[in-house]
Formats: C-alpha cells, structure tokens, sequence
C-alpha cells in the first residue's frame, strides 16, 4: 500500500505570482487562494507530467528500475533513490543542481 502524502508546506509567493493566483481565485467562484494554489499546482504537474517521467525513466533505466519503482523510491525513501542514482551514474545529481556546492571555474 502507498504511503499517506507529507503535508506540503510552500514559501509565500512573489509579489506578481501572489496577485496573480488573487485574480485567479477571485474569477474562480471566488475560491480560497490556498485552494486555487493546490489546483494550479496540481494543473502544473499534470501538463508536466511527460517531462518529469521523461527524467524519472532516464534516471530509471541506470538503475535498473521501472520508471514507477523508481517514482515511488522517490516519494517513499529519496535518500536511497538518491543513492542509486549517484552510485549509477557516478555522479552526485542533487549536487548538479545545488549552487553552493559548484566553485565557478574562470
């Protein structure tokens, strides 16, 4: 059986975004703006769902996983997805896109 989702805790948006996501709940029977942002989220990772299993199943096939295995070691245990991976591609992914961990070569 699946895990129960995290409760998911987000930053306050930027200025622009948050008037925006305003304007957008106002013209939406006037909905809550938390929950028009769960439902523009949740649009967002529907429309981008492609992409992100496109990553997953690139990221699978190195570790010899199903793409959905993979999906759920990402939710279920991501330190040892991340293991995985690195140990796969001998490469530290989550430090590809960490800049503190990057030294700028002049």
């Amino acid at each position: 059986m699946p895990e129960k989702p995290k409760r998911l805790h987000l930053r306050a948006l930027a200025p622009y975004e948050d008037r925006l996501l305003s304007a957008l709940s106002f013209f939406r029977t006037k909905r809550q703006k938390t929950t028009q942002a769960h439902h523009c989220l949740s649009m967002y990772l529907r429309q981008s769902e492609g992409r992100i299993l496109g990553e997953v199943e690139f990221y699978a096939r190195m570790t010899e996983l199903d793409k959905y295995q993979l999906l759920e070691l990402i939710y279920s245990d991501p330190d040892k997805a991340q293991k995985l991976i690195d140990e796969a591609t001998g490469v530290s992914v989550a430090d590809t896109f960490d800049q503190d961990s990057h030294e700028i070569e002049e």
